[in-house]
Formats: structure tokens, C-alpha cells, sequence
């Protein structure tokens, strides 16, 4: 038969290999790589049934034809049940032969394809799922009454309602109460192509929560479905389908920005302010300093006046805090004792307060550089935090030591010495889940609390080259520890004798817009034993400068204010000054020191600086 077999096949492309018994077809048909089996039934050793059961056992997608000499319709429909897939008597006509040959191998081509075609469409579907399951939109498909038929898992991730809740519900039960006649033209779109709802906004119900607000926003693209081309008249509505995307965060990042908006504009507001005001303030210390300087340290009238000085210069520390809190700024840092600046502020800021402080400084506590303006705000905010954390009172801690951090230290320090201070309630706590936010900006729990005091002052201790950090156990309290680097050296105790009033000789150049200020100018540096020369700009003090050059009368030192509105201020000016003189003695002065030329003075060649308002010592 195989003689025959491969006689009739002759010619047709085909690659024939024959077996003369059962065992080795068996053995050709494990090494595999045939297209189609032709096989007798009978065969000297192992039957052709018992080989048509390992065909498709082993190989069930190997299409077999038998051909036997045994032409009963039982020989034939057993080896169709064994998985042949035709049958053929003997003798065969080789016409016959090659025709079911061919559709056997058309089909097996169908097969493969028809298999492709499966596998391809099972990967599309299981991408396609996996897409939508694990999409970070809400996917719905709505029937033609509105109610869900699928909806992804986002649904329980984002809103907590589980798929078996939403399936056969309608859409508007999970819809914002406020909302659900808005969403009757956007959730269950109707229309197709450009004409379909696409970002539009609603609110969607979440499931109960305690720590979620009860509306999510999202925004809405649907479009219906239909039986036939959505162009066609005689189509049927069948439902639709849609995608909301959580606008959460954008919601969040467009406060964000608003906030940032307006703190630019209160920033804006307190430059002005805080320059325009401290020019007040130095004009009425000014006067107070003369005033001073016609009576007795003994006589009651010194006194007052000292108390005016004092509270005049707090005020002063008030713009500055308005400033560093909208636009933040380099620190204006001198040496001096963090242990009397916090008695202070906590004593302030704890007025009226249920809470009270107690305070614990070593005596031998080194003192710090620091801008007492900026560190007092810091004091101050975790102070209100701690009595903001016991609404019905307590006790709140402050302690400070000494700290000498080398290399491996825990903390982002670099090596040197610090003063660690630590303020510890025994509030609620924080819990853990808030703890790695409480600096970021904006972040608040409180009602009414816009999030920017601790990242404040988390910005004000890195500006000092010092860190901030928190501790918190909840139902115990919370302890906030701020590092400062030590100062190198140490500023006069407290109760020492007031700071020098020195006396001199010599022409001052002064350049200030200011006329009350001009005159407290002149009246403090004629006392002091100057012979003041005041201009209002720079252009007019470069050309006094330079005529009082030529006419062999210098000036010994020149004071510059930082800003003149509509005229050369002091940054503009000192290039100039330095070119036609570059040992010249100049000075800035400004009632807005957080301007980064007042923080790094002497980059910009100035000698030293001067903060409006100051005193007759300061000056």
C-alpha cells in the first residue's frame, strides 16, 4: 500500500514518509513534524485503532485518513469516534485520493488558522481587561434604562463600593445628590463622535467613610451604543458606555495654586508694607533716640522712652514675620540666646490659653546664630500647635542642650555643634499616616487651617542650616525637635551694660527718599559728631560722591537705602560707587531685610547693613 500511496501522490509537492508497521508510526509520529496521516487499519503489530487513540491522544490537532480494505460502516464509524477524520476504502482511485488529501489539508489549514485567530483574540481580551481593570479611571457600560452592566475595579478602589453592589443599579444612585440632575444628560450619553458629553464635571457618591469627604469630582466622557452606525435612522439605542477620571488631585493642585497665587500677592502686599512702614517705625525710634539723648538715665521720662523703643522695634519683628511667611527670604542671622528669645514668644503666644509652658535651659547652653524674627515665628507656630493639640489645657515642655553632631550622625547634619531645642505636648498625637506630611505646604488637618505653618518653619530651619523634625505617638503626644548651629561667639548676657554709643568725626553720605527719615538722619549723626550730607536717589549721591572727590572732601562712609521707587536704589548704586571708588565705605539700609542683598551684604561690596528701624547704638 505505501508503494501505491506514494505513486498516486506523485507530482504533488508533498514530502511522503511511509511506516511498514504500527510500532514505527508510532515512533515517527513521537519525533512529530507531519501534517497529515494516511493509515490502514491493519497493520502486522500494533492496529491502526490502537494508533488513531495515540493520534489524538498525543497529537490531537494531526488530522488522520484512514484507508482499509475493511469496508463494513462499523470499521468506518469506529475509526471516525477514535478521531479520524475521513475514510476511505480500498482500492483507491488516485483522483479520489489527492481530492480528500487537499480538503484535508485545507482544513487543517482552517484549523490553524481558526487557532490563530482564537489565540490573538484571547490576548486582545485579556490585555484589554487587564487595561481596564487596573485603569485608574472609573470604566462603566450602562443598558438602555441607565443601569450598570459593567463597571471596572476602580469602582470599589476609589468610591468602596464592591462590583456585585453596582451591577443592575441605577447610575443615579451613585450619583452626588446635588448633581443628579446635571448627570442626566452626562452620565448616560446618548449621542456618539464629536457630538458625545467630553469633560464634564460631577460629583460622584463615595461608600461610607469616616476619613473621606463624602463627593468625589470626577469628569465625565461617554457615548452611546447602538445596534447598526450611529449615522443610520433605524438604529436602536442600546445603552452606553463611559469613563470618569478622579480629579482629585488636579482639584487639589488648582487650590494649590491659588493659594500660591494669593500668598504672592500677600508677599507682594507685606514688601510694601513691611519697606513703607519700617520707614515710619525708623523715623519715630529716630526721634524717640533724640528725645533720649535730652534726659537722665535716672529720670522717669528715659525710661518711657526706652519701653517706646522697645515696643517700637517689636513692631518692627511683626513685618518681618508677615514677610518670611508669605515669601520666606534668607535669614538675617546674628549671634544670640535662643533661651530668652523662646521665655518670650512662648509667654506671647500662650496668652489667654489654657495650656501653659515650662521652660528648661541649661546655663551653660551655647548661644546661636540665628534671625530672631524668623526663629521667634517658628517658636511661635509650634507653640500654637502644641496648644492647639490640648484643647482643654496641659502642659507644654520646652527644653534646649547642647548638641555636638559628628560624621553618622541620624540626622541631614553636617558635623559641627548645635543647639537642640524641643517642644512636647501631651495632645492627641499625630497618626502615622499624617506624620510624613505635616511639613509639605498646604497639607492641614484643622478646619479652617491653610497648611503653611509648619512648612514654615520647616523652610526657616533648613535656611539656618539647621533641621526640623517630629515625634509622635497617638493618645500621648507629640515632641518637636529643631537643631541650630551654634554661634561662635557669644552675645552680651542679659542685664550687661547697653551697647556703646560710639562718637566720630567725618562727612556721611546719605541717600534715602524718606523726608521724616532724612531728618532723623541728620539730627542722630550730627549728634554723633558727623556732618551728615542727605540726597534722595542714587544718581544725586554718585554725583556728591564724586564732586565731594574732587573737591578734597571725601565722605568717610556712604549709607544707601536698599529700594527708591522711581529713582537708582542701593543695589543699582554700589556698582557704580565701587567704580568710581573701590575703597569706598558704604552701608545698606532697608525696612525690607529679607531682600537677599541685606543677607549677603558684603557679595554686593558693602561693609555692613543696617535694618530700618534701628536704634542711635545700631546706627
Amino acid at each position: 500500500m505505501c508503494q501505491s500511496v506514494r505513486e498516486l501522490l506523485a507530482g504533488q509537492g508533498f514530502q511522503l514518509e511511509t511506516a511498514g508497521s504500527g510500532r514505527e508510526a508510532l515512533r515517527r509520529l513521537t519525533e512529530g513534524g507531519y501534517e497529515l496521516v494516511l493509515l490502514d487499519l491493519v497493520l502486522p503489530d500494533v492496529g491502526g485503532q490502537e494508533v488513531l487513540s495515540f493520534i489524538r491522544e498525543h497529537h490531537p490537532e494531526l488530522l488522520t485518513i484512514v484507508i482499509s480494505g475493511v469496508s463494513s460502516i462499523d470499521a468506518a464509524v469506529a475509526a471516525l469516534q477514535r478521531g479520524a477524520y475521513d475514510f476511505i476504502r480500498k482500492p483507491v482511485e488516485g483522483e479520489e485520493l489527492r481530492k480528500r488529501v487537499a480538503n484535508a489539508l485545507e482544513q487543517r489549514r482552517l484549523i490553524r488558522e481558526k487557532a490563530a485567530i482564537h489565540w490573538e483574540l484571547e490576548q486582545s481580551q485579556r490585555k484589554y481587561r487587564y487595561l481596564v481593570e487596573n485603569s485608574p479611571d472609573l470604566i462603566y457600560i450602562l443598558d438602555e434604562q441607565g443601569r450598570f452592566t459593567f463597571v471596572n475595579d476602580a469602582f470599589e478602589r476609589l468610591l468602596g463600593f464592591r462590583r456585585e453592589q453596582v451591577i443592575g443599579r441605577h447610575y443615579s444612585e451613585f450619583v452626588f445628590p446635588q448633581d443628579v440632575e446635571k448627570s442626566r444628560f452626562v452620565f448616560n450619553e446618548r449621542r456618539t463622535g464629536s457630538r458625545a458629553a467630553s469633560g464634564l464635571e460631577l460629583r460622584l457618591r463615595r461608600g461610607l467613610s469616616p476619613v473621606e469627604p463624602p463627593d468625589f469630582p470626577v469628569e465625565i466622557k461617554a457615548q452611546g451604543i447602538y445596534d447598526r452606525e450611529s449615522e443610520r435612522q433605524d438604529k436602536n439605542y442600546l445603552g452606553t458606555y463611559g469613563v470618569a477620571r478622579d480629579l482629585r488631585e488636579r482639584k487639589a493642585l488648582e487650590h494649590h495654586l491659588q493659594q500660591v497665587e494669593k500668598m504672592e500677592a500677600v508677599g507682594r502686599l507685606a514688601g510694601g508694607i513691611a519697606h513703607d512702614f519700617n520707614n515710619f517705625l525708623a523715623a519715630v525710634v529716630g526721634n524717640i533716640a533724640l528725645a533720649k539723648m535730652h534726659t537722665k538715665p535716672s529720670e522717669e521720662i528715659h525710661s518711657r522712652l526706652e519701653q517706646m523703643e522697645k515696643a517700637t522695634l517689636r513692631a518692627r519683628d511683626l513685618t518681618q514675620q508677615l514677610i518670611t511667611f508669605a515669601q520666606g527670604g534668607l535669614p538675617m542671622k546674628r549671634a544670640g540666646r535662643l533661651a530668652e528669645l523662646i521665655q518670650e514668644a512662648s509667654t506671647f503666644v500662650l496668652r489667654g490659653s489654657g495650656a501653659r509652658c515650662r521652660c528648661s535651659f541649661p546655663e551653660d547652653l551655647w548661644p546661636g546664630e540665628f534671625d530672631s524674627g524668623q526663629i521667634t515665628q517658628v517658636v511661635q507656630n509650634l507653640i500654637i500647635n502644641a496648644d492647639q493639640a490640648m484643647p482643654e489645657g496641659g502642659l507644654i515642655s520646652v527644653r534646649g542642650e547642647n548638641v555636638t553632631v559628628t560624621e553618622g550622625y541620624p540626622l541631614p547634619l553636617k558635623p559641627g555643634r548645635y543647639v537642640r531645642v524641643t517642644v512636647e505636648d501631651q495632645g492627641c498625637g499625630i497618626p502615622p499616616e499624617n506624620l510624613s506630611k505635616i511639613f509639605d505646604p498646604f497639607f492641614t488637618t484643622k478646619k479652617n487651617g491653610m497648611g503653611f505653618g509648619l512648612a514654615t518653619s520647616y523652610s526657616i530651619i533648613q535656611s539656618h542650616g539647621g533641621y526640623l523634625t517630629v515625634d509622635s505617638t497617638v493618645g500621648q503626644g507629640t515632641r518637636f525637635y529643631f537643631f541650630l548651629p551654634a554661634a561662635g561667639e557669644s552675645p552680651p548676657q542679659a542685664g550687661e551694660a547697653p551697647e556703646k554709643l560710639y562718637r566720630g568725626r567725618g562727612r556721611i553720605l546719605v541717600m534715602d527718599d524718606d523726608r521724616f527719615l532724612q531728618d532723623v538722619y541728620k539730627r542722630l549723626l550730627e549728634r554723633l559728631g558727623y556732618s551728615p550730607v542727605i540726597v534722595g536717589e542714587g544718581s544725586e549721591a554718585l554725583a556728591s560722591y564724586r564732586q565731594a572727590r574732587q573737591e578734597g572732601r571725601p565722605f568717610a562712609a556712604v549709607i544707601m537705602d536698599l529700594t527708591i521707587p522711581g529713582g537708582m536704589g542701593g543695589k543699582e548704586a554700589i556698582r557704580h560707587l565701587l567704580e568710581l571708588d573701590p575703597q569706598a565705605v558704604a552701608i545698606i539700609a532697608s525696612g525690607y531685610s529679607r531682600d537677599p542683598v541685606m543677607a549677603r551684604y558684603r557679595e554686593y561690596g558693602f561693609k555692613d547693613v543696617i535694618e530700618k528701624p534701628f536704634s542711635n547704638q545700631r546706627l
